[in-house]
Formats: C-alpha cells, structure tokens, sequence
C-alpha cells in the first residue's frame, strides 16, 4: 500500500470489545471526531484473507457458486477465504482456497492487488492473485462446503451474470477489474514489479 495518510483520524477515548468468535471480533470504539463532536464507530475486526481469479485460458476464468446465507441465495464469486492458522502468508491462503473450493492448482502466481471489503466499519485486506497454468486435483472442501459449484465463463458473460445480480460479491467484481486492467496493459504485468508500468 501506498503511504498512509491519516489526517482526520478520530481521538479513540476508549475501547471495548463487544462480540468474539473464531472468525471476527467486534469492538466498539468511544471516539472524538475532528471537529470535536463525540460518537461510538462500531469496528469489525477480522483476517485477511486471499482471492483468487483462475485463468483457465486467456479471458476465460473459473468460479465457484455458493449459497450466502446472511443473504439467503447462491451467487457466483471467486475463490477466496481467510486462512485457518494466523501467520499463513497469503499466496499460500490463496493456493489452498483454489484447491478447497476449484478442486485447482496453480503453477503461475501473479499478486494483482489490495482490497478493502468495507473499510468503513470493517478491518481486514483482500490479497487479488491471478492463478495460471492450471491443473486439476480434485476438490478438498472444508465443513460447511461441500455443496460448492463449478463453472467456466468467459469474461463478457461474467459481466452480464453482474448485471442479472448473479455476481454481486464487492470484491470478486473489483478483482475482475483488476484482471482487465492488467489484460489491457494498464498498471503491472504479471511478473513485473508493483509500482511500475513500463
């Protein structure tokens, strides 16, 4: 990430954690606004966690389907996930998410960016790697996921699957921009450094 600038940042008085699970913490902070007003910002804390955008061949992607249940219906999305032991680097979080939910592996890996989910009341970063050269080893879903599907689109159906409300998950259509971006030779390459574009 770029340098951070944090002007306008809250004066935290206080903070209590309200709500803890195996995968998120909620906490509530007791702040002071820039303009000197008081107010409590619910943050819910959780992982980082990994995505991955399987290119099966150029323009042609993978992706898995899965029902949401906050939601209450299936939708199509890349694979992603968070790991299950703190530490894990992302790449490797990315690789098993591919082979838990694709029944994937990957010989090329190319990081395409950072994502934030919903940084307005929500920590945690999505790690966007590109997977090619692809293989088949069969699908190693954890509990609670063994009714995910499969299915190969290419690039114009996936942006209409967005526009029927099929696709609608924030960060599986911001990786899908990242991948044109990079098809399209604005920003890095896969293989060049971060940062550059010559």
């Amino acid at each position: 990430m770029g340098t951070a600038n944090t002007e306008g940042a809250f004066d935290v008085l206080a903070t209590r954690q309200v709500y803890t699970s195996p995968y998120m913490r909620l906490r509530e902070d007791d702040v002071r606004f820039p303009d000197g007003s008081p107010g409590v910002w619910s943050v819910l804390e959780r992982s980082d966690f990994a995505l991955v955008v399987p290119e099966v061949e150029p323009g042609r992607l993978a992706m898995v389907n899965l029902y949401r249940h906050p939601v209450g219906r299936r939708f199509w999305e890349f694979p992603q996930g968070s790991a299950a032991t703190p530490g894990v680097p992302p790449q490797e979080t990315a690789a098993g998410e591919l082979r838990e939910e694709a029944g994937l592996a990957a010989d090329e890996w190319h990081h395409l960016g950072l994502l934030h989910e919903a940084y307005g009341y929500a920590t945690g970063v999505c790690h966007v790697y590109l997977a090619r050269s692809l293989t088949t080893v069969g699908r190693q879903p954890e509990p609670g996921e063994g009714d995910v599907r499969f299915g190969l689109f290419d690039i114009e159906e996936i942006w209409r699957m967005q526009q029927a409300g099929d696709v609608t998950d924030a960060v599986t259509v911001a990786a899908l921009g990242l991948y044109e971006r990079t098809r399209r030779g604005i920003g890095p390459r896969p293989g060049q450094p971060e940062g550059t574009t010559a």
